[in-house]
């Protein structure tokens, strides 16, 4: 017969299932309530690459064909990586190549052309541009597009109107003929603006200032093909904003957190009114932020000393693991680029781009996300009638979100003495790491039931215990 501890080993180990299952609920309960308490431990680069690139602006994760793609604006290029960070290709004649959208199906990259007053398309799996379009904004280093976001079925892009003031435009593809609407929103702002958005809310649209003075940032419903604005708040956030480097918005987008180098930590503001709501506790000039589509937040800042990159479970204040890059001499520092990261979608790695101090050398690093402690809380009626519904409920609990997709097992011991249990099904974890399970036992007496989760990429394996009295129907 298969050990507890022989079977807890496998299945954490080798994730392999088996139709043996022996557990006791003293030992879940203990392992349980240890990992609720743990936290990652601080985590390191597990890769890092030197760019042939001089200059930097956007990056743009493609999970499709595992490739990163980095603008370099100054060499009018597009450097496409592999997920190590090794080049692919570098791909030229992208004047002024800025900002980036990537299809929902990471079939077509889009990029901004600043230089060049148009935004190409490359297909992502030849690396050759397909088409360009013409954005009617002029050329050159005071016209052209710089940031692109994909909402509302329409390309949108921020540009410059002169050199003192920027607006928004779209592009529309959907039709026989691609069509491009200039000052979209009403609004102008002090330089061409930074935009952002997020697929599961593909109707919001944020954009805010990105020169060096005190920024403003706006909100736009763009589900009527248009830029009606819905807040705009100029100096947000407790700390105020001078010099926004960088802003994302959460899945649900419901809030944007800005990176302001002005500011002493990054800022959390609520999309409906651009009011306060919350800080995360980072450190001063803030430079960069990316979220995954499980909420977990990466925070950056241009910090010669002490952590460089920061991760933040949603709605937390604090970090559960941080990276701080180490200095290549005691004359040379490694420091974050503004807007220098970006997440792969399943939330696995991040990407981070670095400059180091003295030299005009930019690497990419790739961040292994750590597997953080996960726990299983499992709850039950004390007692049930035979052959009757009994309902578990319960809860995966761990400092990252779950997402969707995941699954637990559970498995039903109906005479914990003798150790011997099956397999009885499984059940759907929510987002909020809830599940619910219904069974009908059969036999009397105590019967335990075991939930175990497999872990993913960034949680690991864990299983919770709950023992019911099964009484006479």
């Amino acid at each position: 017969m298969i050990t507890a501890i022989d079977l807890l080993m496998k299945e954490a180990n080798d994730q392999v299932r088996t139709r043996q299952f022996v557990a006791r609920a003293a030992l879940s309960a203990a392992v349980g309530l240890s990992l609720l308490g743990l936290r990652a431990d601080p985590a390191a680069a597990d890769t890092v690459s030197p760019l042939p690139i001089g200059s930097y602006r956007d990056m743009a994760v493609d999970a499709v064909h595992q490739q990163v793609f980095l603008s370099d604006p100054f060499g009018d290029s597009v450097l496409v990586t592999d997920w190590t960070g090794q080049v692919v290709k570098q791909i030229g004649g992208t004047d002024g190549a800025w900002g980036f959208a990537l299809s929902a199906d990471s079939g077509t990259l889009y990029v901004a052309l600043r230089d060049a007053g148009a935004i190409a398309a490359i297909d992502t799996a030849t690396l050759e541009e397909t088409a360009r379009y013409d954005t009617g904004t002029g050329a050159g280093a005071y016209a052209g597009p710089t940031s692109l976001a994909l909402a509302g079925d329409k390309l949108w892009f921020g540009y410059s109107l002169d050199t003192w003031r920027g607006a928004i435009g779209s592009l529309d593809l959907g039709g026989a003929q691609p069509v491009v609407t200039r000052d979209q929103g009403l609004d102008t702002f002090r330089g061409s603006p930074h935009l952002t958005v997020t697929p599961q809310a593909p109707d919001t649209l944020v954009a805010a200032e990105s020169d060096g003075n005190t920024a403003a940032v706006a909100v736009y419903d763009v589900s009527a093909g248009r830029a009606d604005a819905q807040a705009r708040r100029v100096d947000p956030g407790p700390d105020g904003c001078s010099s926004l480097q960088d802003l994302a918005l959460t899945p649900d987008g419901r809030q944007v957190v800005i990176a302001c180098a002005g500011a002493h930590r990054h800022q959390v503001l609520r999309t409906a009114d651009l009011a306060d709501d919350g800080v995360l506790t980072t450190s001063w000039s803030p430079d960069a932020v990316a979220v995954d589509p499980a909420g977990t937040v990466a925070a950056g800042v241009y910090g010669p000393s002490g952590p460089d990159v920061r991760l933040f479970a949603q709605g937390a204040p604090t970090a559960y693991t941080d990276w701080d890059f180490p200095a290549p001499s005691d004359y040379a520092d490694t420091t974050l680029v503004p807007g220098g990261l970006a997440w792969s979608p399943d939330g696995s790695r991040i990407f981070a781009v670095t400059e180091t101090s003295g030299t005009s050398t930019l690497s990419l690093r790739v961040l292994d996300h750590p597997r953080v402690a996960t726990a299983v809380t499992v709850r039950a009626p004390a007692s049930s009638p035979r052959n009757q519904d009994l309902t578990l409920t319960g809860k995966l609990e761990a400092p990252v979100g779950f997402g969707a997709g995941n699954t637990v097992d559970i498995w039903r011991i109906d005479d914990p003495t003798a150790g011997e249990g099956m397999l009885i099904g499984s059940a759907s974890v929510a987002a909020d790491g809830t599940f619910t399970y219904t069974d009908r036992p059969r036999a009397k007496g105590q019967v335990q039931y075991t939930v175990q989760y497999y872990g993913d990429a960034r949680h690991a394996y864990a299983y919770g215990s709950v023992v019911v009295d099964v009484v006479a129907d």
